[in-house]
């Protein structure tokens, strides 16, 4: 790497830094709705390592660790949002299709080849973090 070659890749980053960060931004109008309702559980539930259930009318179902959710997932039904503080794994989604979950969002996903018809979402295509 040359010293001009380590600029160019570093440079947007130092700007970023002395700039702030940007806001975070909504990467499509159809989600408003869900990042709305995101924007709401998100101060609550960031950092905590715990996952939120909620229903058709946004109400929670069940709030818990991470580590539990796929059993809680087993036993749950009438659950149409799942949000957590995590990764969302194959595993993870198996258990929300199992369980009628129609979208789940969370910090990031995994590569997957098919999300088997749920909508997944990150915080960040939200726009809330």
């Amino acid at each position: 790497l040359t010293p001009q070659r380590i600029d160019e890749i570093l440079r947007p980053i130092a700007n970023e830094i002395r700039d702030g960060k940007p806001a975070p931004k909504l990467k499509s109008e159809d989600d408003k709705s869900v990042a709305e309702m995101a924007a709401k559980i998100f101060p609550n539930l960031n950092e905590t390592l715990e996952a939120v259930g909620l229903d058709g009318d946004q109400k929670e179902v069940f709030k818990v660790p991470i580590s539990e959710v796929v059993s809680k997932l087993s036993s749950q039904s009438g659950i149409k949002y799942l949000l957590l503080d995590g990764i969302i794994t194959k595993r993870l989604l198996e258990g929300a299709k199992n369980a009628g979950v129609e979208c789940v969002i969370g910090h990031r996903v995994v590569k997957l080849s098919n999300s088997d018809g749920m909508t997944l979402k990150t915080f960040a295509d939200l726009g809330v973090s």
